[in-house]
């Protein structure tokens, strides 16, 4: 309107004093002109209309802008600086039926399955990967309202729940589910053999076709996530209390230590001086912490487990050059089976021969440098975490949002027995947080077969998945709690470092992952 009327004012000015001139009387009105002249003319006098609305156009466009601009420095509106976005996979654990056969990590080299699928614990008649399903769908839901205005005026109702701020930092979370089912919503019995096609870990072939087919791991990696948040629930063993604990992976520091322990470089005494060397999972049995600590070391680096010393392989137990299972950019060249089964007794990244193995190639270059120092090993600085890196850092505060949260939301779980505690977390070489760009917030959400916690992820399932959306927020934005807060467990508020993962010489850590250019 103010834009009208500017036009208006400015016309009448131009048709009092600009316009005469190119219509008064002159050498056109001379009738001794001749007609050619005279049409030389009109046409002049039309290109000098079209440059005075030209004109007129940038007069009235650059009086609004400097009547409405803002100043240099002034608070920019909603809509002239972009919203960050973030790409977050929530991961419900497993999906799959119950089978008797090999049915996960296919090998290229023996052409058969190495590893039954996992399908989860059960507990009567709960299941793991139908409880982790029902909570991710919920966390999914809530991450998403990010996406639109209207929906983050319904986050930011959640954010103030938890938090006394006035103000949010605005974000958007691209967030995807790894699985959207279980097998029981398919047609297929567990007795077919692709009824856990959908939910395998590792790429297999097609069983029509022969071609190679995308697991989890490698659909995940295609999100290029900024975060994968996967849920589980684990069985306990008699008398245990139950509780919830993060599940992490060590990095190359750890395992080279225990390669260098196996062939006698170093003393024993050096595992057990990590800070996670208690932690370790063992589940063969009748083997310490030490020696299946330099299995997994052997699984890491040579694809199979090894003999009790650490010594040799154990051929009986193949696990794959796990880092070529996958179709993302750090899989070998094309042929490296052959080369595989060639070099074996050879130097290189292929030998079964300890002291002549070497770390070559495109993963052995990430594995070795300073983002997976930070996400797998590090100690971060003012959190608390002296180990584990930002995984840990990640698992952890969610578990405190859980507990912080969930006490919030529901006024009886306020005393510290009502909800299980936080445990030490689980340490192996894992797949999901050594093979993807991702910080990987892997969590035992609690224990199906204790009472207190089934209780939680089926009662408070909502206000579980709530305080989770909000931690991965805060993990992201940062967010100031709401005190003194309730329980012994309470988040720190701080968002995670992403920044550094992004600046990389190589270039963004989360987007150098796939094999897209």
């Amino acid at each position: 309107m103010i834009l009208r009327l500017l036009r208006s004012i400015f016309m009448k000015y131009l048709s009092t004093f600009l316009f005469p001139l190119l219509t008064s009387s002159g050498p056109a009105a001379n009738s001794t002109m001749s007609q050619h002249e005279n049409g030389r003319l009109i046409i002049a006098r039309a290109l000098g209309f079209r440059l005075w609305q030209h004109s007129l156009h940038c007069f009235v466009f650059l009086f609004s802008f400097l009547l409405f601009a803002k100043p240099m420095g002034a608070e920019a509106g909603p809509s002239s600086v972009p919203v960050p976005e973030y790409s977050v996979v929530v991961d419900a654990g497993h999906g799959g039926a119950i089978v008797r056969r090999k049915d996960d990590r296919w090998d290229p080299i023996s052409r058969k399955y190495l590893s039954s699928f996992l399908p989860g614990t059960q507990y009567t008649k709960y299941t793991e990967h139908e409880l982790m399903l029902e909570l991710a769908l919920r966390v999914h839901h809530y991450l998403q309202l990010t996406q639109t205005e209207a929906g983050w005026k319904k986050f930011e109702a959640l954010l103030k729940q938890f938090s006394p701020q006035q103000k949010f930092v605005r974000i958007k979370f691209n967030s995807y589910l790894s699985r959207k089912d279980g097998w029981k919503d398919r047609s297929l019995p567990a007795s077919h053999p692709d009824v856990n096609a959908p939910y395998r870990l590792y790429d297999y072939p097609d069983r029509k076709t022969g071609r190679i087919q995308k697991g989890r791991i490698s659909k995940i990696n295609d999100q290029e996530p900024y975060l994968v948040l996967s849920l589980h629930l684990n069985p306990a063993p008699p008398g245990h209390s139950g509780g919830m604990a993060a599940v992490l992976a060590p990095g190359w520091q750890t395992f080279d230590l225990l390669r260098k322990i196996s062939l006698k470089q170093k003393p024993a005494s050096a595992f057990y001086r990590l800070p996670w060397a208690s932690h370790w999972l063992s589940t063969e049995p009748g083997w310490n912490k030490l020696q299946a600590a330099r299995a997994d070391a052997w699984v890491y680096m040579n694809g199979y487990w090894s003999n009790k010393s650490g010594t040799a392989p154990w051929y009986k137990k193949a696990r794959g050059f796990r880092h070529n299972l996958f179709q993302w950019r750090y899989a070998d060249p094309a042929g490296w089976e052959k080369k595989a089964l060639r070099e074996r007794k050879s130097t290189g990244p292929y030998s079964m021969i300890y002291s002549k193995w070497r770390p070559e190639g495109r993963f052995w270059e990430r594995e070795q440098s300073k983002a997976e120092y930070w996400r797998r090993e590090a100690a971060v600085s003012g959190s608390g975490i002296t180990y584990g890196g930002d995984n840990h850092l990640a698992s952890n505060e969610l578990m405190r949002f859980i507990q912080y949260g969930v006490r919030t939301q529901v006024p009886e779980k306020r005393a510290s027995n009502k909800l299980g505690p936080i445990l030490d977390p689980f340490v192996s070489t894992y797949t999901l947080p050594t093979y993807t760009n991702a910080i990987v917030a892997f969590l035992e959400v609690g224990h199906l077969n204790v009472w207190r916690d089934r209780r939680m992820v089926i009662d408070q399932r909502e206000e579980v998945a709530i305080s989770l959306a909000v931690g991965i927020y805060s993990l992201f934005a940062g967010l100031e709690l709401k005190k003194p807060g309730y329980g012994p467990y309470l988040p720190r508020g701080r968002k995670l470092d992403f920044a550094k993962y992004e600046s990389l010489p190589q270039g963004n850590y989360f987007k150098i992952v796939d094999n897209r250019p």
